[in-house]
């Protein structure tokens, strides 16, 4: 008998705890990591990786709105030649969670823009640029919510992008040439955790 409450107590307990995760007037902080490559052939290196720790607030159960801090760097060497790339912006979203149990789907919606600035080296030459990036992106996800305050995620997004970045090239005067902007499309995977705070 002693076993069967200690069970049923157990249970309560962390049914409880589950539909509190996402309760009106919880905080979450976290951060996604993706789109990480490297790659190295005969004297050609490129890295590339993105960060973005991010903020928000449960205005309603389930409905999460915030913003994150996207973080870009990508580099590529041949030879003496380099060239680098980081970015730095903001990203407003909107995240709504479904059902009270530990996994949770979850659709989002997100836009984000960034600055952005260029350098290449090689050849005599030393060539600094700026440009842009913004983009929509919708998703889709789930959320393994470890205990109430800690969960495990993983998102799907359709990425309409915008960008403008410095050529690296230059004119017959030495003056640096601007790229027109460019637009696309592309399917992004997210990695990342969150943490819960509130009550």
């Amino acid at each position: 008998m002693k076993r069967l409450l200690l069970i049923m107590s157990l249970l309560i307990t962390s049914i409880s705890a589950v539909t509190a995760q996402t309760e009106k007037g919880r905080w979450t902080v976290g951060v996604s990591v993706g789109n990480f490559q490297y790659s190295s052939q005969n004297n050609y290196h490129s890295f590339s990786g993105s960060l973005s720790p991010s903020a928000g607030y449960f205005f309603a159960k389930n409905l999460v709105v915030g913003t994150g801090l996207p973080l870009s760097l990508s580099t590529n060497k041949y030879q003496s030649i380099k060239a680098s790339n980081s970015g730095i912006g903001l990203s407003p979203f909107v995240r709504y969670y479904f059902g009270d149990a530990k996994l949770k789907p979850y659709v989002g919606l997100s836009y984000a823009y960034s600055k952005t600035w260029q350098r290449n080296t090689g050849g005599g030459q030393d060539y600094k640029g700026e440009g842009y990036t913004s983009s929509l992106s919708p998703s889709v996800g789930l959320a393994y919510f470890i205990n109430n305050n800690v969960a495990l995620n993983a998102g799907l997004g359709y990425v309409h992008s915008r960008f403008k970045s410095a050529s690296g090239y230059f004119d017959v005067t030495g003056q640096p040439i601007d790229s027109p902007a460019s637009t696309s499309n592309y399917f992004s995977l997210g990695i990342g955790f969150q943490i819960f705070f509130g009550k």
